[in-house]
């Protein structure tokens, strides 16, 4: 296995055109040594076969249903670790990337070596100057994670390489011994906080997760889950309780349980009033899910 390797894993789901588009971007880099595995979840628009066919140098692994991000995720760094892998990216397939975005994330962990994680300066796609993070920040008083950028003009203003508190899971370059001393994604949380969770069970285990702004891509953004849906209404409400109680520190969880409960519940409440039986509903059955102890993918009962 050659040191500088990259083992790229990306996801698809019934997504054909921006699997292709990402997967054509990719083939335009300048890195040298990348193997790209994709794990299709499921697919059943004929996607699979006819990615397969057109790019012929893609390692793919189908999977009976859809897993979800996280467990998805997993299938690919699996086999890439598998392999060998000393470094792997998890790429969103809703991505587009720069010639040159793998070359500076790399280089800041041949630089750095206490650095375990790394991400690039991520933009709107098709808007291309607008950014959409330059890496998260995670306030643990009031149990608050955000993007460092909020559709914002890039004039700069994120031009400086630094740590932060996670990176976005829609592109993060890892180092394998993360992987080795953190485990996998945790699939309990389906989509969404999986990589938070992952950052900051990291950083526990003494790396530093590291904003890289030379490397650039572009992102359609919840391409595959609209960001107004009542899945992802229901997911958003479910996991943030799971990740802050369990992650956040002890003794602000008892608030987090109750805050982070009465405030959705007003707000499903609120709209089913309102008429909006589904976004309410999916709110609702969240909370009920979390408090059950039921996780994993949406209606799905072990």
């Amino acid at each position: 296995m050659a040191q500088g390797q990259v083992f790229v894993v990306i996801l698809n789901w019934n997504q054909e055109t921006d699997t292709r588009e990402c997967l054509a971007s990719l083939r335009q880099c300048s890195y040298p040594a990348m193997t790209v595995i994709l794990v299709d979840n499921g697919s059943h628009d004929g996607s699979p076969d006819r990615l397969a066919d057109e790019f012929l140098e893609v390692q793919l692994l189908r999977q009976p249903e859809n897993l979800g991000f996280a467990a998805g995720n997993n299938v690919g760094i699996r086999a890439a670790l598998a392999q060998g892998a000393e470094r792997i990216l998890l790429l969103n397939n809703d991505t587009l990337v720069d010639p040159g975005f793998l070359e500076p994330l790399v280089a800041v962990l041949e630089r750095l070596p206490e650095v375990g994680v790394v991400g690039p300066k991520i933009y709107h796609y098709p808007e291309r100057d607008i950014l959409w993070s330059a890496g998260g920040r995670i306030d643990w008083q009031q149990g608050h994670q955000w993007h460092l950028v909020a559709g914002e003009l890039d004039h700069g203003q994120y031009d400086t390489e630094t740590d932060v508190d996670y990176v976005s899971a829609c592109c993060l370059l890892a180092r394998r011994e993360v992987f080795e001393r953190v485990g996998l994604l945790d699939a309990r949380y389906f989509i969404y906080f999986e990589e938070t969770a992952w950052s900051v069970q990291a950083a526990t285990q003494g790396f530093r997760i590291r904003y890289v702004p030379v490397s650039r891509l572009w992102h359609k953004v919840s391409a595959a889950m609209k960001s107004s849906s009542p899945d992802s209404a229901y997911y958003m409400t479910r996991n943030r309780l799971l990740f802050l109680t369990e992650h956040g520190p002890r003794e602000q969880r008892t608030f987090y349980r109750y805050f982070y409960t009465t405030r959705p519940l007003r707000y499903g409440l609120g709209l089913l009033a309102k008429g909006r039986v589904a976004d309410g509903y999916a709110i609702l059955q969240g909370l009920w899910d979390f408090h059950r102890h039921r996780f994993g993918k949406r209606g799905h009962r072990a």
